[in-house]
């Protein structure tokens, strides 16, 4: 904690707000200090300029005025080094699992993935994918994959959908894009479902995230209830349930799951817009097994870009970064534009297209899947695949539901009648 300690108040004598930036540091390598440099960064977003040293002690009991300072480059390897630890300690903890339970080349082929990905990272070497030099590591990669049964991912609980995707990757940005009120919330919130539920009943505590910027946590929640239990939304949201007593029952019997469902709001972020920062720490503190952010336009690029359009762009561009470097599935949620609206006037089935996505195209353009959404007489859920790399795309899935009491069915397309 000292060394980070010495590297804020570098950081905040140079008077430098780009100084982390040169130095190829973000907030994540302050893994004592994460609070203080996550403050510091708010208030340069503010004031266009670094607090005094005297103002960061007033506010941190921990932070500490030092004179004497060790080099800023013994220091920038210091916090690199206790980072790669941190992300190396969890790679030999499970490598010696694999070991002991005899899965020995398994574990020398993951160790052999791991290390290469690490090694990319922290080397300073630029990203590249040699084909012939890799060519046993992509042997490696194939045989994670050879004849595995079941899904290459996380369920989405839909089976025409895991079919078609295989689930949710780990380096999957899946964007789901739908006009005003047709349902890409309760949508998102169903696969955040699945989600948790699938590592439940496999047995793996990982946790699954929902992050909201419209509706309060108890809203959210009570809507997972609806999801688990079937308990009215309606009913729950008026406080008028007809068998309290169930619901009582029911919640006492959901808190001994070991898995955990983490609904964060701007609330929770301090009555600010999350930033792709603020998500990359939120991922790399829970370790979530997918991440569900609703809604898209409600983020904010960290730079106080007020111009739409642009912030947009640079919003989908780090979340995707974010994505990537991470490795973890992300699901954004994101507006259709008006154009899509006249469409769904003329056509009661019409879903938006990739280009109707409101505003930019760009968060279309970043995903590896995007999903565009029509709710049709309040019933029926038309989830149109418009992109999905790897595999089938213009394919339409339909779900019948009951949206009040959490009731979510498969049919075909040939059983409507529009």
């Amino acid at each position: 904690m000292r060394d980070e300690i010495q590297l804020i108040n570098h950081y905040i004598n140079s008077k430098d707000t780009n100084f982390l930036a040169k130095y190829n540091l973000d907030t994540s390598f302050f893994i004592s200090t994460f609070d203080i440099v996550d403050w510091i960064n708010d208030y340069i977003m503010m004031n266009k300029s670094l607090p005094t040293l005297e103002t960061v002690a007033s506010k941190f009991e921990d932070f500490e005025i030092m004179d004497e300072l060790d080099a800023i480059p013994y220091l920038v390897d210091v916090v690199r080094k206790n980072k790669i630890y941190v992300e190396y300690r969890p790679l030999l903890i499970e490598n010696a699992e694999m070991v002991a339970n005899g899965q020995i080349i398994e574990a020398i082929n993951k160790m052999k993935l791991g290390l290469e990905k690490l090694t990319k990272t922290y080397t300073g070497r630029i990203e590249r994918y040699d084909w012939v030099k890799d060519a046993s590591l992509r042997y490696a990669e194939y045989l994670e994959t050879h004849n595995k049964e079941g899904l290459s991912g996380i369920s989405t609980g839909i089976n025409k959908l895991d079919e078609l995707t295989g689930g949710w990757k780990e380096d999957d940005l899946i964007l789901i894009a739908g006009r005003l009120g047709e349902g890409k919330s309760m949508m998102s919130m169903y696969f955040a479902y699945h989600a948790w539920w699938s590592f439940l009943k496999a047995n793996m505590n990982i946790p699954v995230i929902y992050i909201s910027t419209e509706m309060p946590e108890l809203e959210v929640a009570y809507r997972l209830d609806t999801l688990r239990a079937h308990f009215s939304n309606t009913e729950l949201n008026q406080g008028k349930l007809q068998d309290i007593e169930a619901y009582k029952e029911y919640l006492m019997e959901l808190e001994k799951k070991s898995n955990s469902l983490l609904i964060l709001t701007e609330d929770s972020n301090k009555g600010k817009a999350f930033t792709p920062t603020d998500i990359r720490s939120i991922i790399e503190n829970e370790k979530p097994g997918l991440i569900v952010i609703d809604q898209l336009y409600d983020l904010s690029d960290g730079t106080g870009e007020r111009d739409i359009r642009k912030r947009i762009v640079n919003v989908s561009n780090q979340i995707r970064d974010v994505n990537l470097y991470t490795r973890t599935p992300i699901i954004w949620v994101a507006q259709a534009g008006r154009e899509s609206a006249r469409e769904a006037k003329k056509d009661v089935k019409a879903s938006p297209e990739i280009y109707q996505v409101q505003e930019s195209d760009t968060p279309a353009q970043k995903s590896t899947k995007v999903i565009t959404l029509r709710l049709i007489n309040n019933e029926i859920f038309k989830l149109s695949l418009k992109k999905n790399r790897g595999g089938k795309r213009d394919v339409d899935v339909y779900l019948r539901a009951d949206i009040d009491k959490g009731y979510y069915g498969e049919i075909e397309e040939e059983t409507l009648a529009f």
